[in-house]
């Protein structure tokens, strides 16, 4: 064997039978794929936060305040209490004229998941307070939004379903 012939062999295989051709291609390629599909991702996912009637919303936020100027002028307050094994919620209020008011709504809003939203109503119980039962078990942050059937004051507040609710208070603007 000839020195030549051993200095001159060479690897015989084609570039595309080779790793490091399709590893270098392959970190672009990925690339392109990644960004297609977060394209796509984009183009059809919906974007629960925000509101498809932000600008009414916007423009209704000084009613609002009226609204809750109200309730904090009549005294109203509200307590909430919670329980977890029977779904009972009650709500218990001051200052409240219970021949006007005698049914009550209630909007739990979870802050980013528009799915968790619900819309509750309350009645009168023979024991003065009102009264619903949850059909789920609420989790984590929530605000919360109680006005009357004749919507002329409202409490707007926030709560933390993973905290213990027995008889957390609710003011206006709290």
């Amino acid at each position: 064997m000839n020195v030549d012939t051993v200095m001159t062999q060479t690897d015989s295989k084609p570039w595309f039978r080779q790793f490091w051709p399709w590893f270098l291609i392959a970190i672009p390629g990925s690339s392109v794929v990644m960004g297609v599909i977060m394209i796509n991702l984009a183009m059809n996912g919906k974007d629960s936060l925000v509101r498809q009637d932000w600008y009414k919303d916007g423009m209704a936020i000084n009613q609002r305040m009226d609204k809750q100027m109200k309730a904090q002028q009549l005294g109203i307050r509200a307590s909430l209490t919670l329980d977890k094994t029977s779904g009972d919620l009650y709500l218990a209020t001051q200052n409240l004229d219970l021949r006007q008011d005698n049914q009550l709504a209630l909007s739990l809003i979870h802050p980013t998941l528009e799915g968790k939203d619900r819309q509750l109503q309350l009645y009168l119980a023979p024991d003065n307070r009102f009264y619903t039962k949850l059909d789920f078990s609420p989790q984590g942050f929530y605000y919360l939004l109680i006005t009357p059937s004749s919507g002329e004051w409202e409490i707007e507040s926030s709560i933390n379903f993973d905290n213990e609710i027995s008889g957390k208070y609710l003011t206006p603007n709290s």
